[in-house]
């Protein structure tokens, strides 16, 4: 007998994202093809499978497994070993065994295949126009299961009892929906219904759906239970219904995201590379910000002052069908919630707390077990990169350097907030929480930190937190850390930024080797007590880490009042130059009374002014000194209109006559004014912008090859000013071309929201080596 002939029985344990997204029923098919007998299962650590056959049958089945998975799965490992020969006469897909989870995960919620979105169209099918269509490739994951492992009883869809139909897909392993949790129909699935406040019950199941498709036609304000949450509709061509939208939310100019019916419509509205529409129809489907073309038919209020607007195509089977036989093709689709509060997640919640915003609600009996909003991405060098990391990527699972000797919990620092639980070799970061300005934000927190253990079955035993001593995430690891005894570690802001992106590129400094990076955003607290934000570093692999140069500091005239109103530190750089004269020639001065202006100045002698370093701060005082903002009504706002007005000049030169200071100093004052003059001698606003922007990048650069040691070629950029395409290109092909390898920050946003990635990588690396991030010197 020849040795293919053999009969062989291997073990095989499969990790990765494998439960869930129809692992098991691809490993029937591909089984049962080449005649082996055997079974496959959920496990604790990935799905087990046992394949009994011939030896060539046994080593197809090997081969061929990694290139027949599923469209929402992903195999990162295959550990088989060779175990008694059992015998049998079939393959099976056994019930999921019990047990501490240690790899195995559930997917992210992944938008409408187009497998479903056929049958909806379908008249011929049961599932014709049903709005919780799925199947094992698109729906509800993340946001629908209680705990694992994921099977339907663990799940918010426990309480569908199936029909005959939806069990005999369910059960069948060659059927497209076996084992898919939220698996239902019009028979057995859940029911859809609106409600107006004052008004009670309107309409069930397709009436429901004209009801609210025939609301948002006459201009009115819609909540609708996405898969993360609620969301708040409207339409995207009437500037009343989007000023009302503004005024009940507490929103005066933050841009709203659109949906819109599909990629034609998408197309009509923004420049749309080959990469941007293959993430937009992707099962991430995330809103994607991309620059607006000029006839786009939306309202200038969706995003005043930018030239980017965010679009996103319909994510769930609801969505498909408030635009089906709609009169409308675009509609602000924002996220369910007042100002600085969490997005609403149950029906009772939205209906207390969106009363005030919303006149209708589209409701249904399907519970979301955890909120979500959607994700955002930004077109741009390099292709799309993270802004926001939510629906359709949490809760993949991000790179270690090393393996965690035990789970690190990182709680992030105040803005843009997420959660991250480092176990093993995987980071798993949360879904964005947002701002910690409010109690229900600050409870959103605390929900989601647990919940993120909880669905690990994972405890943090090293806590690690931003030092600044009054965010609130760093009182609750004090809090959690005395609670369980267990250990706390402060790892300074910038230095999780560097640290967010060499882990994500897998470029972190082994032991004796050393890496810099480039930390660019508004502010972060640092060693000395002073407001840090535009930082040259190195760290090297047992965590020392030094500060090589930064950003000239700024007066911040009124403290948290500058970075509200960024023209308070223009004025004040200008004045720090002797250059007050220029003020009243600005267009900085109709926004802002002269005297007010002259006030702040006289006010800067004063020597207790806290001093930042923050590139936000820089560019946020340009955008104000141009007349663009004088007042953030979000965060960075005038330095988005700043890049909005420069991106409409295209490529302009550096300025030659703004030098590197001495001492390791980007000169901020002399760029600022530099900025003022070329205005008031006349040159067009939009040339200055991006003249700003050129410069910023050429002095980066040079400081750059004058402060980084020798022989060290990675350059980490992160920070949230990187969100800033000109930024982006501008300091990677120019470090590029100075002999840099520059790394940006694509799979995680390179502002705060990124920053719990960051910090569980310095925790774990801290707990592998046993060393402490130490600061060895500074410039």
């Amino acid at each position: 007998m020849t040795p293919d002939a053999l009969r062989q029985r291997l073990r095989i344990v499969c990790r990765g994202v494998v439960q869930g997204v129809g692992f098991r029923p691809a490993v029937y098919r591909l089984a049962t093809s080449l005649a082996l007998v055997g079974w496959v299962r959920n496990g604790p650590d990935g799905v087990v499978v046992e394949v009994e056959g011939a030896g060539r049958g046994v080593r197809s089945f090997m081969q061929a497994l990694p290139r027949s998975l599923p469209a929402l799965a992903r195999l990162d490992e295959m550990d088989a070993a060779p175990v008694p020969l059992a015998g049998g006469t079939a393959f099976e897909v056994l019930a999921s065994e019990e047990g501490q989870r240690r790899r195995a995960l559930v997917p992210p919620d992944a938008a409408l295949c187009a497998e479903c979105r056929a049958e909806m169209d379908d008249p011929a099918d049961r599932r014709y126009r049903y709005p919780f269509t799925t199947c094992t490739n698109c729906g509800p994951r993340f946001t629908l299961v209680r705990s694992l492992p994921y099977d339907r009883e663990r799940t918010s869809m426990a309480c569908f009892a199936l029909c005959e139909e939806c069990q005999g897909e369910y059960w069948d392993p060659a059927d497209r929906r076996f084992h898919a949790e939220p698996v239902c129909c019009p028979a057995c699935g859940p029911r859809l219904w609106v409600e107006q406040p004052g008004a009670g019950l309107r309409a069930h199941g397709s009436d429901a759906i004209q009801l609210a498709r025939a609301a948002l036609e006459r201009g009115v304000i819609v909540a609708v239970k996405g898969f993360g949450g609620f969301q708040l509709a409207c339409r995207a061509d009437d500037e009343a219904v989007v000023a009302q939208l503004r005024e009940c939310k507490r929103r005066p100019t933050k841009p709203f995201a659109l949906m819109v019916r599909d990629l034609a419509t998408a197309r009509r509205l923004v420049a749309l590379e080959s990469e941007d529409e293959a993430l937009l129809t992707s099962p991430r489907a995330p809103v994607l910000l991309a620059p607006r073309l000029p006839d786009a038919a939306v309202t200038p209020g969706v995003a005043p002052g930018l030239t980017d607007l965010g679009v996103m195509l319909p994510t769930t089977p609801l969505h498909v069908e408030l635009f089906r036989d709609a009169p409308f093709d675009t509609l602000v689709m924002t996220s369910g919630n007042a100002s600085d509060e969490p997005i609403c997640r149950t029906n009772r919640d939205a209906l207390e707390r969106l009363a005030g915003i919303a006149d209708v609600f589209l409701l249904h009996d399907r519970d979301v077990v955890r909120r979500a909003d959607d994700s955002v991405a930004r077109t741009g060098p390099g292709g799309p990169a993270m802004l926001r990391r939510a629906r359709g990527y949490v809760p993949e699972a991000l790179p270690l350097p090393v393996e965690a000797p035990v789970p690190v919990l990182a709680l992030g620092p105040f803005l843009q907030v997420t959660v991250c639980l480092a176990t093993g070799n995987d980071a798993f970061c949360s879904q964005h929480i947002g701002d910690l300005d409010s109690e229900k934000a600050r409870a959103f927190h605390a929900e989601v930190t647990e919940g993120l253990e909880k669905f690990l079955e994972v405890r943090g035993e090293l806590i690690v937190v931003d030092p600044h001593p009054d965010y609130p995430s760093t009182w609750l690891g004090q809090q959690l850390a005395s609670e369980r005894g267990a250990r706390i570690l402060s790892v300074q802001h910038h230095l999780a930024h560097a640290a967010a992106v060499l882990a994500e590129h897998r470029r972190f400094p082994a032991p004796g080797a050393l890496a810099a990076a480039i930390a660019l955003d508004g502010t972060g607290w640092g060693p000395d007590g002073t407001a840090w934000g535009g930082e040259w570093l190195t760290l090297d692999g047992e965590l020392g880490w030094s500060r090589l140069a930064h950003l000239e500091p700024l007066p911040l005239v009124g403290g948290e009042a500058a970075i509200r109103e960024p023209w308070r530190v223009a004025a004040v750089a200008l004045a720090s130059l002797g250059a007050a004269e220029l003020l009243r020639s600005l267009p900085m001065a109709r926004l802002v009374p002269l005297e007010t202006l002259v006030a702040i100045v006289e006010l800067a002698g004063q020597p207790n002014w806290p001093r930042a370093t923050g590139a936000g701060r820089l560019f946020e005082a340009a955008g104000a000194l141009l007349g663009l903002a004088a007042v953030n009504g979000y965060e960075g706002e005038a330095a988005a209109r700043l890049e909005s007005l420069a991106e409409k000049a295209g490529p302009v030169a550096p300025w030659v006559e703004v030098r590197p200071a001495a001492r390791g100093l980007l000169p901020s004052a002399a760029l600022l004014a530099s900025a003022a003059r070329r205005v008031i001698g006349g040159e067009e606003p939009a040339r200055v912008a991006a003249g700003f922007h050129a410069t910023f990048c050429r002095l980066a650069v040079e400081l750059t090859a004058r402060v980084v040691p020798p022989g060290v070629k990675v350059v980490a950029l992160g920070g949230g000013c990187l969100v800033n395409r000109l930024l982006r290109r501008g300091l990677g092909e120019g470090l590029a071309d100075a002999g840099f390898e520059p790394l940006l920050p694509m799979r995680l946003p390179p502002g705060d929201g990124g920053l719990s990635y960051g910090q569980a990588v310095l925790g774990a690396v801290a707990a592998a080596r046993g060393v402490e991030p130490s600061l060895k010197g500074e410039a």
